[in-house]
């Protein structure tokens, strides 16, 4: 039961957030109305996202609102909560949040995949040419059984002229 009240808590914590959000962007700045959401822009930023709310919604928050229809913020939260625009709202940002932040996650380790590929090429490259040739592979695969660099060989020079450039390199640093 306690877990089941934590998971509860923690989904309704994440939607006050979501809802905090959306007060702060629709949120008067002037010290005089701080703190107040702006009915209109409610509604303008949940436009701009293809959310369209309801009529009644609308009159829902315009009851709440003072005659130049601002919320207080602690009202237009427990409206929030309540409203399925909002929690539309609040879906869709952190969908797109996840989202984008995958994308960052992906082009983190792409970029430190790469890096790692052209520091190992670097070191083995001993006369800088740009290829690993032959004598410089079988220094760095020393250790291995010949038959078994030959083949490593073979397989890494895919155009089989002799040498291994950067690109044929890389494919060590691929998940197969």
């Amino acid at each position: 039961m306690a877990v089941f009240s934590a998971i509860k808590n923690k989904k309704n914590q994440k939607l006050r957030e979501g809802i905090e959000d959306l007060a702060l962007k629709c949120g008067d700045v002037t010290e005089k109305d701080a703190g107040n959401v702006d009915v209109c822009m409610v509604v303008k930023q949940l436009e701009k996202m293809n959310i369209k709310l309801e009529e009644k919604e609308v009159a829902k928050m315009e009851k709440l609102a003072d005659k130049n229809r601002k919320i207080s913020r602690e009202d237009f939260v427990s409206y929030g909560k309540h409203s399925k625009g909002i929690k539309e709202y609040v879906d869709k940002t952190a969908k797109e949040n996840q989202s984008q932040s995958s994308r960052t996650t992906a082009v983190k380790i792409d970029a430190v995949k790469i890096d790692k590929a052209l520091a190992a090429f670097k070191a083995i490259d001993k006369d800088n040419s740009g290829f690993v040739d032959r004598e410089e592979f079988l220094n760095f695969t020393r250790n291995l059984p010949a038959k078994q660099r030959e083949k490593l060989l073979i397989n890494l020079d895919k155009d089989g002229d002799g040498k291994i450039d950067l690109e044929e390199f890389r494919q060590l640093f691929e998940k197969k």
